[in-house]
């Protein structure tokens, strides 16, 4: 899942720290622990998230087709089978 956030630099700096390495400088962060409240509409999923979703879910999500938009998937089929 997609999602941005906005992570003050004060709280950056405080879980960050760069070493030299090999002649590079390497940033290392520890784990934010503060919670971040987002919408659900700033969240966009991926396709591994849909596939999850689906694998997970199937047999809801077909029920819930079935309860809610039989004629719709009726007429569908009934296009693709002519």
């Amino acid at each position: 899942m997609k999602v941005h956030v906005h992570i003050s630099y004060r709280e950056l700096e405080e879980l960050c720290y760069a070493e030299k390495e090999y002649g590079e400088v390497v940033v290392y962060c520890d784990d934010y622990n503060n919670e971040i409240e987002i919408d659900h509409e700033e969240a966009v999923l991926d396709f591994q998230d849909l596939e999850y979703l689906i694998d997970e879910y199937l047999d809801d999500v077909l029920k819930i087709m079935n309860k809610k938009y039989r004629n719709e998937i009726q007429k569908l089929l009934e296009k693709v089978t002519v």
